[in-house]
């Protein structure tokens, strides 16, 4: 589940050791439909379950909100501005790797925490 690969992803990359005290601690919860990822000094991210609409809601310190939809094609969690633009077409919905919510997550995780 994507709690668990958070937490594997921070204790990979995340500098635990020069942590002063726990409030600096990297935080991941679930809850109630809601995944929080608190980053310290980054801040706080959050993935809330919204199923009456059936969507994902994303909230992010870079990116900033936005919603997802599930796409049935590709089995994915798919922006829902790039569903809503290819309504009208012929409903093959064409993305990038960062319109998906997996690709924006490790995007933003891999430019605060680089490989070294």
């Amino acid at each position: 589940d994507i709690q668990d690969s958070v937490e594997d992803f921070l204790e990979d990359h995340y500098d635990t050791e020069n942590a002063e005290n726990e409030e600096d601690m990297p935080e991941v919860n679930y809850a109630s439909g809601v995944l929080t990822l608190y980053l310290p000094p980054h801040g706080t991210w959050i993935i809330n379950k919204q199923t009456p609409n059936q969507q994902l809601w994303w909230s992010s310190p870079i990116s900033g909100p936005r919603r997802y939809e599930y796409e049935e094609e590709s089995e994915r969690w798919v922006y829902s501005r790039i569903v809503d633009e290819k309504e009208g077409d012929n409903g093959e919905v064409n993305y990038d790797e960062e319109d998906t919510l997996e690709g924006i997550l490790n995007k933003e995780l891999e430019e605060l925490f680089p490989e070294s």
